[in-house]
């Protein structure tokens, strides 16, 4: 609906597509969800910019589904890019950096 509402791009349609995305990872319907998650944070970074919240959402929620793929190699420098990120736009302490960097102690734990 959001997408013939408002369109591919508009920033409320990219976060629904992140979401199903999210939701379809949560289903173990992987392969779906990565189609997904990659169409929302390619269109985030063209639309939004590589700093804004919503696209740091979709570089981690990619970064997490390639780890739970065991793609450990690709989901790294997403982890890693969206701590970074994170650090530099809401600052250490900010309950999402937190969450990033549990996400990336874990990647590395069971590397």
């Amino acid at each position: 609906i959001r997408r013939q509402d408002l369109g591919n791009q508009h920033p409320d349609t990219l976060i629904s597509i992140n979401n199903l995305g999210t939701l379809l990872k949560a289903q173990g319907k992987f392969s779906e969800a990565r189609a997904l998650l990659t169409e929302a944070l390619t269109a985030s970074r063209q639309v939004l910019g590589d700093w804004n919240p919503n696209t740091l959402f979709c570089i981690s929620n990619l970064g997490a589904l390639l780890q739970a793929q065991g793609n450990l190699g690709e989901a790294e420098p997403l982890l890693r890019e969206a701590l970074a990120s994170r650090r530099k736009v809401l600052g250490i302490q900010h309950p999402y950096t937190l969450i990033s960097m549990n996400n990336l102690g874990h990647l590395w734990r069971v590397q």
